[in-house]
């Protein structure tokens, strides 16, 4: 007898794929337990995402647009200026990667260079921006004028190196440990200290 294939499998093999990211991180995704889960062969599991790496690409394009809606929500809840939308940003990603380890580790590990300069839709935020593009457009606000001998997408992407290294190091490094308003403080100096950077002082 053959299987019947529901039209919205793949989106269901997602989800799963999905599920398992947000609670455990992307290494515990593997496409035999997302079949199981599914209640589907694996034959049927593999003709929709040929392999474990395909699958988590989709999880983490997923997991980018929802990054993008983070840091653009961080943006409408903060106050209206140059510098508190950079700020929001940087902290908005922080936050991100406090809240949903497993996605932030999807977004790092699963991404590519074609995925961060030629975004795919799936990667969208609900406004039509990826989350590098919505850094983006803050760094250039805060930095009108271009100064400083750094294009505007170098500039960004040393905001993101920075803001991407202490949000890396509080969770991935012994300072795991440290109780969660010493991480706070330590976010909020470090957003201070990256828009200082930038902007020469």
């Amino acid at each position: 007898m053959t299987e019947s294939l529901p039209p919205d499998l793949a989106d269901r093999l997602l989800e799963i794929a999905y599920d398992i990211t947000a609670a455990k991180g992307p290494a515990a995704v593997s496409l035999r337990e997302v079949q199981r889960r599914a209640g589907v062969s694996a034959a049927t599991a593999y003709w929709h995402y040929k392999d474990r790496a395909h699958l988590l690409l989709a999880v983490s394009r997923r997991a980018t647009a929802d990054l993008a809606n983070a840091l653009t929500d961080a943006i409408k809840h903060s106050e209206s200026s140059r510098t508190s939308d950079l700020s929001a940003v940087c902290l908005g990603y922080l936050h991100f990667a406090r809240d949903h380890v497993g996605l932030f580790q999807a977004v790092v590990l699963n991404s590519s260079v074609e995925e961060l300069l030629q975004p795919s839709q799936s990667a969208r935020g609900t406004t039509g921006l990826a989350a590098f593009e919505v850094l983006q457009h803050a760094v250039s606000d805060f930095r009108p004028n271009g100064e400083f001998e750094l294009t505007n997408s170098d500039a960004s992407i040393h905001v993101w190196a920075a803001c991407h290294g202490l949000a890396a190091l509080l969770i991935d490094t012994p300072m795991a440990v440290l109780p969660e308003p010493d991480k706070e403080r330590l976010r909020r100096q470090h957003v201070g200290f990256v828009l200082d950077s930038i902007a020469g002082r």
